[in-house]
């Protein structure tokens, strides 16, 4: 194999063995830096057999071309769609508010969830009628349940803990929604229709299709990232799990 293939796959691959187990938040980068470097090394082994199978490997080298930029223009498409779900809801209002959990360091909110957290207590002042559904289990590096968590920063911040229930089951997005209209079901009685998604303008989206998985329609209400490195990395990791939503 030339070099002009084995040494960038070998960069790509040391790059996203970086990410992949030193750099906090940034796993996803470091699958995508191993994709890349796969995708390279096929291209690799192709042009490799160039010498023994020239027709082959020119055809082959032609489809892996095609394959890659529908890739990336399928990529770019649901960029926008998950770009344009972001915005949230006209008229978010609803009776009840899922917010959804993110990471925890200890017992301080992560800096996405503290953005998810100052969104809903704006949605609370907003709308005095709503009730918040906080979810999220305890996960690894977590002394307390993102939900408790969530309590306690909002609490603290005023908010009326009799407007506030606890979902500390979930641990994916999909849990999160169906414990949360779990959980208002066993409440009320009736499994609300729609209600309101608190979450990263990024996580939109997928948000809106499990909660329709799940048998209610979900009103947006976006909290916005402001480290953009962070929300460029997210919009990728919404790119697949979109799909992942559509076809699974």
């Amino acid at each position: 194999m030339r070099g002009r293939f084995w040494a960038p796959a070998a960069a790509l691959l040391a790059l996203g063995l970086v990410f992949y187990f030193a750099v906090y938040g940034f796993r996803f980068a470091g699958v995508l830096l191993f994709l890349a470097a796969g995708v390279v090394l096929a291209f690799g082994v192709v042009d490799a057999l160039r010498g023994r199978f020239p027709r082959f490997s020119r055809w082959a080298t032609r489809l892996g071309l095609i394959l890659v930029c529908f890739g990336l223009l399928l990529a770019a498409g649901t960029a926008g769609w998950v770009v344009s779900a972001g915005h949230g809801a006209d008229d978010p209002e609803a009776q009840w508010v899922v917010v959804l959990g993110a990471g925890v360091n200890g017992t301080v909110p992560s800096q996405a969830l503290r953005e998810r957290l100052e969104a809903a207590r704006d949605y609370l002042a907003r709308y005095p009628e709503a009730v918040a559904v906080l979810s999220g289990a305890q996960g690894d590096g977590e002394s307390i349940t993102e939900a408790r968590c969530m309590y306690d920063w909002l609490t603290a911040r005023g908010v009326d803990p009799a407007r506030l229930r606890l979902e500390t089951k979930a641990t994916t997005t999909e849990e999160n929604l169906r414990c949360s209209l779990d959980l208002i079901e066993a409440e009320t009685g009736t499994r609300p229709a729609q209600i309101a998604v608190i979450s990263g303008e990024y996580h939109l989206l997928r948000a809106e299709l499990l909660a329709r998985r799940a048998g209610a329609e979900a009103l947006g209400v976006p909290s916005y990232t402001h480290d953009r490195a962070f929300y460029c990395l997210m919009l990728a990791r919404e790119v697949c799990g979109v799909w992942a939503a559509l076809l699974f």
